[in-house]
């Protein structure tokens, strides 16, 4: 599981984080060590660029590394060490001493009569300076463990390593398939067509470096794709009747069915239907609709459809698994990014979400999509969560990944389904009817969140976290996320904002005036003020959005004030 938030900014971000090239292994006993690797194999998750090696500790106090990454891991710590405060030895492992070694002062946890092996993986931890690497290591193996459907009762430790090379091999693999795929078929064109070609195959692969991105069993290719010249004009001549041959070498290739070219989400649409007064006219992609992608090779079913059940049902759906986590969406209807990994793996940490779930509570994302960060909460504990989306085919995702997951889910979109759930809710004895579902999901404009909360507050937790996850500002919501929150015992709201790394400080002293204002109007009988205080605790830079521009969450705090 690769990161790709690899931008500058991002690592000089608010909380530093260790370097992404920290990598899970597995402290296997010896008669588990086959299964293991089997079920690693079995979902992609072996690092074979290591050997499966007996654990060992040598007695020195440091950090024991393969020799080869002792200055990759030197300049790396030069990023984060001024704010992890440790001053550890590094060195080069000596001969026949395994790496990572563990901290002596743990080693009682590992006393075992029995062999033990560790075995690497390529599940990438993002690591935090905030947290023990011990505890740490040992969160990510239970996640591990979920995803290739292991239980976490194996009694199996965990280390992180350091592995730079894996963090490029992994970069490099898909694109190098790629390359291999399209080499192949200018070499198995018909000799007259390839006689035409102004370069042999090799000479026009030459400096062409692709990435690509599969989500089985689609792969979405870069719009620079075959976009340089030659390029356009060989696929508008003498290519143009080979095309297909090239899409079905791909699949072969990269072992998928599925192949588009991706594009960015507009932040402007084409109004529709258009109309004489109204050509060209264009309005918000309040929906994020992916509509730059380009369908190439397999059956991704007819665009604009609406919503209705049969075309649901129909329609092509693809998936992925993020920190154990599965989510899935239409690729012609619904966006995903990769570059929310990092938020949607920090809300799995985050302490305020661990206070307010281990004392029963609720969380709202008005801006649920498929469930990119609405998941995390419930991955994190949390008991009810109720999310609002304008798009009826994110919400289908939603669903099917809450399925997936394990998780129920009750949606609300007409008037009978409104009246289930919101005004009957009492049984025969005027005890209340319980909410069984874990996500109550809403078919409408989070502008009626206030409402529906406020019909619901007696028969859900309290609502300790709400998460505005709209992009470029969700500043529209704040005043809805401010009503939402619990009155009594305040909460977290999680405001999305894209900002210029230079007004980041000055942003975040307007959200916290903007927040202080909205709280205003609730406050006790007796006083006067809000009973809140406001802070903004933190501010993530989750991702770069454009140069210069940074997309930003601001953790404000809303909560009682000390006595």
């Amino acid at each position: 599981m690769v990161l790709d938030d690899d931008d500058e900014d991002i690592q000089n971000s608010v909380a530093l984080d260790k370097p992404s090239d920290f990598f899970l292994s597995l402290i296997v006993p010896k008669g588990e060590v086959k299964n293991i690797k089997q079920a690693l194999e079995a979902n992609g998750l072996l690092d074979k660029t290591l050997k499966i090696t007996l654990f060992a500790r040598d007695s020195n106090d440091g950090l024991a590394i393969p020799p080869h990454e002792v200055d990759n891991l030197k300049r790396a710590i030069e990023t984060w060490k001024a704010t992890d405060g440790t001053e550890k030895d590094i060195r080069p492992a000596g001969e026949g001493e395994e790496y990572p070694e563990l901290d002596p002062s743990r080693s009682h946890s590992y006393e075992n009569k029995e062999q033990k092996y560790v075995i690497p993986t390529r599940f990438e931890v993002l690591c935090t300076t905030h947290q023990d690497d011990h505890v740490q290591a040992n969160r990510a193996r239970g996640t591990l463990l979920q995803t290739i459907g292991l239980p976490d009762q194996m009694g199996l430790e965990a280390q992180l390593d350091f592995r730079s090379h894996l963090t490029e091999h992994l970069r490099n693999s898909d694109r190098s398939h790629l390359a291999k795929a399209i080499r192949r078929w200018l070499l198995s064109l018909p000799s007259r067509t390839r006689s035409s070609l102004p370069a042999d195959p090799d000479s026009l692969l030459s400096g062409c470096k692709w990435t690509c991105t599969i989500y089985s069993p689609m792969v979405l290719l870069p719009p620079t794709f075959l976009s340089k010249d030659p390029w356009p004009e060989l696929l508008a001549g003498p290519l143009r009747l080979h095309l297909l041959e090239l899409y079905k070498m791909i699949c072969r290739q990269l072992k998928v069915t599925h192949i588009a070219v991706n594009g960015p989400i507009p932040v402007l649409v084409p109004s529709t239907p258009a109309s004489s007064n109204n050509d060209g006219a264009l309005k918000s992609n309040i929906l994020r609709s992916p509509i730059n992608l380009t369908p190439l090779h397999g059956d991704f079913g007819k665009p604009n459809l609406p919503p209705r059940p049969q075309n649901l049902q129909a329609a092509f759906w693809i998936s992925t698994v993020q920190n154990g986590i599965t989510q899935i969406w239409a690729p012609v209807y619904t966006m995903f990014s990769r570059g929310n990994l990092r938020e949607k793996t920090r809300l799995l940490r985050l302490k305020s979400l661990e206070l307010a779930a281990a004392r029963r509570s609720s969380a709202v994302d008005l801006y649920a999509g498929i469930g990119y960060f609405a998941f995390s909460y419930a991955k994190a504990g949390v008991e009810k969560i109720l999310c609002w989306d304008l798009n009826r085919w994110s919400i289908e995702g939603l669903r099917r990944g809450a399925e997936k997951n394990g998780w129920t889910t009750k949606i609300v979109e007409d008037a009978k389904q409104e009246i289930e759930l919101i005004y009957n809710r009492y049984n025969d004895d005027r005890t209340t009817i319980p909410i069984k579902e874990r996500f109550l999901v809403f078919h409408e404009s989070n502008r009626g969140a206030p409402l529906r909360v406020g019909a619901l507050r007696d028969r859900i937790p309290p609502v300790r976290h709400v998460n505005c996850g709209y992009l470029p500002t969700s500043s529209d919501s704040w005043a809805v996320a401010m009503n939402v929150l619990d009155h009594t015992e305040g909460g977290w709201i999680h405001a999305h904002e894209n900002v210029a790394v230079k007004d980041i400080q000055r942003r975040r002293g307007e959200v916290v005036e903007t927040f202080t204002r909205l709280a205003e109007p609730y406050h006790t009988s007796s006083e006067a003020t809000s009973h809140f205080d406001v802070e903004c605790q933190h501010v993530e830079r989750v991702k770069t959005y454009a140069p210069g521009i940074v997309h930003c969450v601001f953790d404000v705090s809303i909560l009682p004030k000390r006595s």
